[in-house]
């Protein structure tokens, strides 16, 4: 029955495609354009610098053509022009709001969009451009515009002088100049100069000086020095226009002050020292704690996570690093960093700032219940997830989460009609704690990391068709970003027990000669892994953004060094700890995508991922859940999970799908186009395969082998559809085989020697995008 539905699904999904493509295909693209005016069809750039893209030349069109899907197909013009004349009916406007307006061509934007990309080439350097518009009326009321770019030669930098008329500041910045972004034999851009006045100034705010400014810096640039080179003199100003003072001052810190839970109205008051006389004060390490009501935190917390302190020179970096640390903490729904100019000065006759740190705490605990339901190529389940969290368990800002996990699920086995036969319980406990717990001093590590704890306990409970397997895992490690794009974790000590009781005798006979039969033994893993996470993508925007995740992890081998302080039974070939044999392995990945963003509906995602474990010493084998598989709605979807693979394995022989290997290679490409509403589509291609390492633990055909691993990579296309409400997204895949590495060598490319069939057909419902 449920194989019955799904092929109906299909045949109307494809069916509805179908028709939706032929329908929009046949309305006039030009059916409201006024009968005076042409639709702007098509906008070319002819481009004769080597140096400048036609990407960063796009930007400066003031007019482009209707958004295409595909490179050619005006979808949301389409949907536009289904609407009748009359805009005040529902259907008409609903369609007009979906769809996209035709374009009417403007030569007021044509001349604009050439005197842009003109100033654009300027800035960077171009100072003699020529940027020309053709206008091609072609077709019934139709434009064409050309844009034809010839930048002329490009100007170099040369001979960076300064005039700095303050003494104050001279030292500073000539000390820095080795850092200098203008540098000679650079291009001249415009961009390169402000990223230098930006980056002088942040110089000089982080040592002192509160008031300088950007304004400070400007250039004189001389271009008449011949060869096409610019001699640039980098300018600094005093401060006596502004505040009738000669020199630049460096401010120090006075009193540091922190605002908790004070009210709306008094936040937006004046400092003063009547708002210390109004609400409870506590003098702690240096600072004020002024607070309104009980503190819910230790006061060391504060003082902890705040990098300005009393009598130290004014430090924008520091600012920014406390503000950072701060909103780690999780604790604060509203964080601002002031300063005030207190009109005092020192005892060296500098002048002094209070610094005043508002904070509004949030709620310290929340609980959240999610209901899902998975469907990976017919395996139907289930899944609910109780997380309750506390973010100031201790009173120290520690970080508690508890989450618990039911699932059912139906896998696929052929002699079995049981429904929701897999059961899985599992419950995991961690606390982050916002201190390096490590037997060293290094402060100033903390300081430029924020380094934090990282403790967890989990349990696992798996029932399937064949084994029942429980899983315990403990592990302790550390969590800190190096920069805004950029983080890192290290686990040095991670345990996990691996128990199998129950075992069916079927399956037990199926595996005994196979390379599986080690992976389904009670065996102990005591690791190390290390990860490093690069990540562009910033929530709220739609520009590229790369990701990049490598991991690196190593089990056994301080087990193995420590082995011989313990009895081992020596009729067995291999080592034991309390009567359990542990794994022995080195194992690394890596996960690199890119989404590329090519205009407000469409876009262009794809992802490589490579990973290899390499199996040693005490075992022989990955441990099962170390092992690499494929197939399903995030990996080659045309497959079920763990339906591909090793190689060009093959084996009917076993009731479930179950294939597993030491080697994975995927590539995935993903074309994303919103439709309407709140529907999305997708276009799909994916490639990949799973392989062993080892000749002894690998089934025939599974091996990998550099001269033909490529002719055993599996390919699968489909096209998707996606419904996005915003908290989440409900994915609809529907893959289809191309190349599938289990047949013949000969009969691989299934489209060259037969015709598809529905064997040959994956469906994957799952919740948000799949990478």
């Amino acid at each position: 029955m449920r194989n019955y539905i799904l092929k109906y699904l299909q045949k109307v999904f494809v069916g509805l495609l179908i028709a939706v493509l032929l329908f929009l295909s046949a309305c006039s693209s030009t059916r409201f354009v006024p009968d005076d005016d042409y639709l702007l069809s098509n906008v070319r750039i002819r481009n004769k610098g080597a140096d400048i893209s036609k990407e960063q030349l796009r930007p400066y069109i003031r007019q482009h053509e209707n958004t295409k899907i595909l490179g050619f197909w005006k979808f949301y013009l389409g949907l536009y022009n289904l609407s009748g004349r009359d805009d005040e009916k529902g259907i008409n406007k609903w369609l007009r709001s979906i769809g996209e307006e035709p374009v009417v061509f403007d030569s007021f934007l044509v001349a604009q969009s050439s005197q842009q990309m003109s100033l654009f080439l300027q800035n960077k350097g171009y100072f003699q451009p020529s940027v020309s518009d053709t206008i091609i009326y072609s077709g019934k009321k139709k434009a064409k515009v050309v844009y034809t770019i010839a930048p002329g030669p490009r100007y170099y930098l040369k001979d960076l002088g300064y005039g700095i008329e303050d003494d104050s500041v001279y030292g500073e910045i000539m000390a820095d100049t080795t850092k200098t972004l203008l540098k000679d034999g650079r291009p001249f851009t415009l961009e390169i100069h402000e990223q230098e006045r930006e980056r002088i100034t942040e110089n000089l705010r982080s040592k002192g000086f509160y008031n300088f400014s950007e304004e400070y810096i400007y250039y004189l640039s001389d271009t008449t020095v011949g060869e096409h080179q610019v001699k640039d003199s980098l300018m600094v100003m005093t401060p006596e226009d502004v505040t009738g003072l000669k020199h630049h001052r460096r401010f120090r810190i006075r009193d540091v002050l922190f605002h908790v839970g004070i009210g709306t109205d008094n936040l937006l008051e004046e400092d003063s020292g009547s708002l210390a006389s109004e609400f409870d004060t506590l003098r702690y390490s240096g600072a004020y704690i002024i607070y309104e009501e009980e503190l819910s935190f230790k006061p060391q917390l504060l003082t902890n996570s705040s990098y300005i302190h009393s009598g130290d020179l004014y430090n924008s970096r520091l600012v920014s690093r406390t503000h950072q640390l701060l909103s780690g903490l999780r604790l604060f729904k509203y964080i601002n960093i002031r300063f005030r100019e207190t009109g005092e000065i020192n005892d060296s006759g500098q002048p002094l700032l209070d610094c005043v740190i508002r904070l509004s705490p949030g709620k310290d605990q929340s609980f959240s219940i999610d209901i899902e339901g998975t469907n990976s190529s017919g395996n139907m389940g289930a899944a609910g997830n109780f997380t309750y969290q506390h973010k100031n368990l201790l009173r120290g800002g520690e970080f508690f989460t508890l989450n618990t996990r039911l699932a059912r699920q139906n896998q696929f086995v052929r002699s079995s009609t049981e429904e929701f036969n897999t059961l899985e319980l599992g419950a995991e406990a961690s606390i982050v704690v916002p201190i390096f717990w490590i037997p060293l001093s290094i402060k100033e590590f903390r300081q430029r990391y924020n380094p934090k704890t990282n403790i967890s306990l989990a349990y696992n409970f798996q029932r399937r068709p064949d084994y029942t397997r429980t899983i315990a895992n403990a592990r302790m490690g550390y969590n800190w970003r190096s920069s805004r794009y950029i983080s890192h974790a290290f686990y040095p000590v991670e345990f996990n027990f691996v128990s199998i009781p129950e075992i069916s005798s079927q399956f037990r006979d199926q595996i005994s000669d196979t390379f599986l039969k080690f992976t389904y033994e009670d065996h102990l893993i005591v690791n190390m892994n290390y990860s490093f996470l690069f990540n562009q993508q910033t929530l709220g925007t739609n520009s590229d953004f790369w990701y990049l995740r490598a991991n690196v992890e190593s089990a056994g081998n301080l087990l193995s060094l420590a082995s011989p302080l313990w009895d081992n039974n020596t009729d067995k070939d291999y080592d034991e700890l309390l009567g359990i044999r542990y794994a022995q392995y080195l194992k690394s990945d890596v996960d690199l995508r890119y989404h590329n963003r090519l205009d407000n509906y469409t876009s262009l995602v794809w992802r490589l991922f490579a990973g290899v474990g390499l199996p040693y010493g005490n075992l022989d084998v990955l441990p099962f859940e170390k092992r690499y598989f494929s197939g399903g709605a995030n990996s080659i979807r045309a497959w079920p999970v763990r339906g591909l693979g090793p190689g060009s394995y093959s084996d009917e022989g076993f009731g479930f799908y179950n294939q597993t290997a030491d080697i994975k290679l995927e590539f995935n490409l993903e074309y994303r186009f919103k439709l309407f509403w709140i529907l999305e589509g997708a276009l799909f291609l994916d490639v990949g395969n799973i392989w062993s390492i080892k000749e002894s633990s690998s089934p025939e055909g599974g091996l990998f082998k550099p001269d033909r691993f490529y002719e055993e990579l599996a390919v699968g296309t489909g096209v998707g559809t996606r419904f996005d409400f915003k908290y989440f997204i409900f994915r609809f895949d529907m893959g289809l085989k191309t190349h599938d590495p289990s047949l013949p060598k000969d009969e691989r490319w299934i489209p060259v020697n037969r015709p598809w069939t529905w064997e040959d057909v994956g469906f994957n419902f799952a919740i948000g995008y799949p990478f």
